[in-house]
């Protein structure tokens, strides 16, 4: 099947290069999509992204350290910087309160960024994110990771295929041969081993701001319309996350797609026509 069409490019901010997938034009409000940790780049979101500029822009970005973004030299992978490095994403289209919507690792990223940034966005959309603490929103050092090293692209698309919910890149080849770089010994993935780390290693380099933040006190602050999307044979849905949310935040929507976690590969039809009830 043919790619939508689609711009690329990379942006400076902080002290990475974000790599970045634009689609269709200035109409409605413009929509900026954000990846998850295993699902792995923009790529991913190719399809889902195209469907949804036709009347609209759209953008999805590599996070510092994923995919063909650079990794950070001062290992800072804290909220502070992945949060700026979402309003500088925004910043270059010309964009004062796009759409956000996070998957996975990147729903929770996106409720911080609404709890944390409410004038840089008008509506949070959230597909399929488990809702408890930890990375990220916390506070973790951790540098000096060896990559993991695979022989072929079978051994690394084995990795992750016995998992209950496997992204695609454990079930399309031609999807892990671009989440993989060959280097000496085989193949790793294209991700900083140290992604997790939220300290920047710079000499003197100050605390985040943001750290050890807990997911309810700021879904608690969230002011915008906000959509919780979840896969009904996803392992990331915990009943009581959304009945909780249902009490404490009547005011948000949460809609279901027949899928599994890899919501845009295996149900992108369904996922866009969930988030076209509530684009503008």
């Amino acid at each position: 099947m043919t790619e939508p069409a689609h711009r690329t490019g990379t942006i400076v901010s902080g002290d990475v290069k974000l790599f970045y997938r634009a689609f269709g034009a200035p109409g409605g409000t413009p929509l900026l999509i954000l990846h998850g940790t295993n699902y792995f780049d923009s790529y991913d979101w190719i399809d889902v992204a195209g469907a949804l500029a036709s009347e609209r822009e759209v953008v999805a970005f590599d996070h510092r350290g994923f995919g063909n973004s650079s990794r950070s030299p001062s290992k800072d992978y804290s909220l502070d910087a992945m949060l700026g490095d979402i309003v500088n994403v925004s910043t270059h289209f010309g964009w004062e309160r796009p759409i956000v919507m996070g998957h996975s690792m990147s729903g929770r990223l996106s409720i911080f960024f609404a709890a944390n940034f409410p004038n840089h966005l008008s509506l949070l959309i959230v597909v399929d994110s488990a809702l408890g603490n930890g990375n990220p929103g916390g506070y973790h050092v951790s540098v000096g990771n060896a990559p993991k090293l695979f022989e072929n692209v079978e051994a690394a698309m084995a990795s992750l295929a016995d998992r209950p919910n496997p992204p695609r890149f454990a079930l399309d080849r031609s999807r892990a041969e671009l989440a993989l770089d060959k280097v000496e010994g085989g193949y790793s993935l294209k991700r900083d081993p140290d992604y997790r780390n939220t300290q920047s290693q710079e000499k003197n380099a100050p605390l985040p701001r943001l750290r050890n933040l807990d997911i309810w006190e700021e879904i608690n602050k969230i002011r915008c319309p906000t959509t919780f999307i979840r896969g009904l044979k996803s392992d990331r849905y915990k009943p009581e996350h959304y009945e909780r949310i249902a009490r404490d935040r009547p005011d948000f929507v949460i809609e279901t797609v027949n899928s599994r976690h890899d919501v845009a590969y295996e149900a992108p039809g369904e996922l866009v026509s969930v988030v076209r009830r509530y684009l503008n």
